[in-house]
């Protein structure tokens, strides 16, 4: 994996594997300004805000028959419950909050895929 790291030119870190490595890992990019506890804190309340505020931006992307937005961030959130129909919405509904695009790196067919998640552009 070291050279795949050196070509894309990313560090990877060791995150807690108990249900949030995604928000560890955000929490771990957002440690520059906040210590990891605070932005780990932060980042449930904003996604939480997130996900009711701007529902109608989420909601057609749950199959019926997965629940309510709502419940499912729940859920997620304080539960540690993955449910692939919320869960793939996450780094979209943190990137949003945040204003930054979020990079998904994944190993699959033998090959390193990259995924970004661009925020949604905000009009003041």
């Amino acid at each position: 994996m070291n050279d795949v790291t050196k070509s894309l030119n990313v560090t990877l870190f060791r995150t807690l594997a108990e249900g949030h490595c995604f928000l560890h890992d955000v929490a771990l990019q957002l440690n520059e300004t906040q210590n990891k506890m605070q932005a780990y804190e932060f980042l449930m309340k904003a996604i939480e805000t997130e996900s009711k505020t701007n529902k109608n931006q989420y909601t057609n992307f749950i199959e019926e028959d997965s629940g309510k937005l709502d419940l499912l961030v729940h859920k997620y959130l304080h539960d540690k419950i993955f449910n692939h129909a919320a869960g793939n919405l996450i780094p979209q509904i943190t990137s949003n909050p945040l204003q930054k695009p979020i990079r998904i790196y994944s190993e699959r067919d033998g090959g390193i895929w990259k995924t970004i998640v661009q925020p949604k552009v905000t009009v003041d």
